[in-house]
């Protein structure tokens, strides 16, 4: 039932897919900018990553809400394409649409641990609620999200354009990557595996919604 009520007109998916780019773009510039200096990532010291919390509290905050909302719409997106393609493929559309759903509750719990235990912390218990929130996003989150967008590109691969589908190939790629140096505590990994990762992601929402708005005309 919840993905019939998301089978939007092209026009109105179209939105959908442009707009989950954007918040996505938006979250990643973000993490690039105001998260970074707080984020464990190669030759950062936890001294520094907590001095850095406690001095930027409310960018802190405000970084990771947009990436809330980036997390949302990214499932919202998945839900609309599910929408369109379960006539082709009912059984996978349904699969995407509880991963993603289970992803998206794992990547909300960890960035409510970055907001709200992180700042609260020091010391060993400050690095583990660190590794317990690069494990709920990185791995668990991110994963499900990867697997939901290989069952729907997999659903739609008989009306998807060859170009959507080939770079689907290294943003779902890159999105594996990603799950596997987070689970493997490689900052290094795991800061290019983002780097390839966010990129083409945006461009392929972005291609699905231009792909929708033609169809729409």
């Amino acid at each position: 039932m919840a993905i019939a009520l998301l089978e939007l007109p092209p026009s109105r998916a179209s939105r959908v897919a442009y707009l989950t780019a954007a918040l996505n773009l938006a979250a990643a510039l973000l993490m690039l900018s105001s998260l970074k200096p707080g984020l464990p990532v190669s030759g950062s010291l936890p001294a520094d990553r907590i001095a850095f919390i406690e001095r930027n509290t409310g960018l802190w905050w405000a970084g990771w809400l947009v990436w809330h909302a980036a997390a949302i719409s990214l499932v919202l997106f998945f839900l609309v394409l599910a929408g369109r393609f379960r006539g082709r493929a009912p059984v996978l559309c349904a699969a995407a649409v509880v991963v993603s759903v289970v992803g998206l509750a794992a990547d909300l719990s960890a960035e409510a641990i970055y907001m709200g235990v992180v700042p609260e912390l020091r010391g060993n218990e400050f690095h583990a609620a660190e590794i317990v929130g690069g494990i709920l996003t990185g791995y668990l989150g991110n994963g499900l999200y990867t697997v939901a967008g290989i069952l729907l590109t997999w659903s739609g691969a008989r009306e998807l354009p060859r170009s959507l589908l080939g770079l689907a190939l290294p943003t779902w790629g890159a999105g594996l990557c990603l799950s596997a140096s987070s689970l493997l505590h490689s900052a290094d990994g795991q800061l290019w595996s983002t780097a390839v990762l966010m990129p083409l992601f945006v461009l392929w929402a972005a291609l699905v919604g231009w792909w929708l708005s033609r169809r729409a005309s």
